[in-house]
């Protein structure tokens, strides 16, 4: 069953990769919001590719809001840029955003650059980390090694500074591109009369947000540092509890959908894998404590190696550095769930079940050593110590009735002629 179902829900998130580009075709007089967020990789950059070459809006705006580009060619992407099918603007917003590396220049290459105001652009080279893809030349020296915050247009980087999308839109209204050789004038924005009458002007068309389909958006679940961390860590931490717990399958299906992007944000991240190892070397310190039910220095010891790898995971600083914060809870998280939430569970599956022994009163037995005061007697198959008063005088082969349990130890009397017969 849970195989059925992790099976019909990858089967879900193939089919649906393109229903946001999709829904970019159709409207001629609208607006479409190309949203690429968080560290660029090659499914990011083909996005974008597709989103300008199905989209039959008027304008097309790439929002960007990233710390670089990770992994990937953007070269198709800035090919496009530099002769788009239709007008096209990127915007670096919305505060606090960032166009770093790679992501600042695929802003700088668009026809139109607009930016809001506090936004940071810079750290050009390299384009791609982990490649020696220099950044073009021609731009403010402070833009390759630095970073510049935009207070307002700086010539030949940002063309108009606009703190809101639908400003941005209405002020687009009126302005020509050349697009493959014809001039296309942009009408975005039109003037409506309120009941009050007073005169407001609005987009003139729909403004559509075109994002990545859902199985890109679940495997980019791990495009950030802490993210990739996060997930390896509780996959892993699942993967032992399903073992330990001996569970019916259920975490192991949740371990893989972790598993998963954080396999993909290990593959597209600049990773340093010597932090991949403490990482892994931590989570096993913690499993041995785990299974002598301690918490000891390995506990202590795989709590350190856990920060060092989670802060050291990452080696492109400061673009694409874990979040501190985030790495301090997530190791707060594994040691509460090994400490806690998994010895609890484990116990709980694994505890040996107590019978009681008051069931044994009024029981016969028999003296299967004399009672000095105390010996052996067998009951039901089973010997027990017990204890009896001296003047009890029992002898081995006399039968007993059990009067108390105290602990592990039978309180007997002789068994009476009578209630023998009896």
């Amino acid at each position: 069953m849970i195989r059925r179902f992790i099976a019909l829900s990858c089967l879900l998130l193939a089919t649906l990769p393109a229903a946001s580009a999709f829904a970019a075709a159709g409207d001629t007089s609208a607006v479409d919001i190309v949203e690429l967020e968080g560290p660029m990789d090659q499914r990011l950059l083909d996005f974008a590719v597709d989103a300008i070459e199905s989209s039959s809006a008027q304008l097309v705006v790439l929002q960007i809001d990233s710390p670089g580009i990770s992994s990937g060619d953007p070269t198709e992407l800035r090919a496009l840029l530099a002769d788009p099918p239709v007008p096209l603007a990127s915007y670096i917003g919305l505060r606090p955003a960032r166009a770093l590396g790679g992501a600042g220049v695929i802003a700088l290459e668009a026809p139109v650059r607009i930016a809001a105001p506090g936004v940071e652009i810079g750290l050009l080279d390299p384009m791609v980390i982990r490649s020696d893809e220099e950044a073009p030349g021609g731009l403010p020296v402070d833009l390759y090694e630095g970073v510049e915050v935009v207070a307002s247009t700086i010539p030949d980087v940002i063309d108009i500074v606009e703190p809101s999308l639908v400003q941005l839109i209405i002020d687009m209204d009126g302005v020509s591109f050349e697009v493959r050789g014809e001039t296309v004038v942009l009408a975005t924005a039109q003037t409506i009369v309120g009941d009050d009458g007073e005169a407001v002007t609005v987009p003139a068309g729909e403004t559509r947000f075109v994002r990545p389909g859902l199985w890109t958006r679940f495997l980019r679940l791990a495009s950030t540092p802490e993210a990739t961390f996060l997930f390896l860590l509780f996959g892993l931490a699942a993967v032992a509890f399903e073992f330990y717990a001996a569970g019916g399958g259920l975490t192991a299906g949740i371990a893989a959908l972790a598993l998963f992007p954080a396999g993909y944000g290990l593959a597209t991240l600049p990773i340093r894998w010597w932090a991949v190892g403490l990482t892994l070397i931590g989570l096993l310190l913690y499993t041995a404590d785990f299974q002598q039910v301690r918490i000891a220095w390995r506990s202590l010891l795989g709590t350190l190696l856990l920060l060092v790898g989670g802060l050291a995971l990452t080696d492109a600083a400061p673009q694409f550095s874990p979040k501190i914060w985030a790495v301090l809870l997530t190791v707060l998280g594994i040691a509460a769930f090994y400490g806690f939430a998994m010895t609890t569970v484990v116990r709980s599956r694994f505890s040996t079940r107590t019978i009681g022994r008051d069931h044994l009163v009024g029981r016969q037995g028999l003296a299967y050593t004399a009672l000095s005061p105390e010996g052996t007697v067998q009951v039901e198959g089973a010997l027990w110590r017990a204890h009896s008063t001296r003047a009890a005088n029992i002898r081995q082969g006399d039968m007993v009735e059990i009067i108390e349990v105290r602990g592990i130890v039978l309180e007997v009397d002789p068994l009476e002629p009578e209630d023998e017969r009896a």
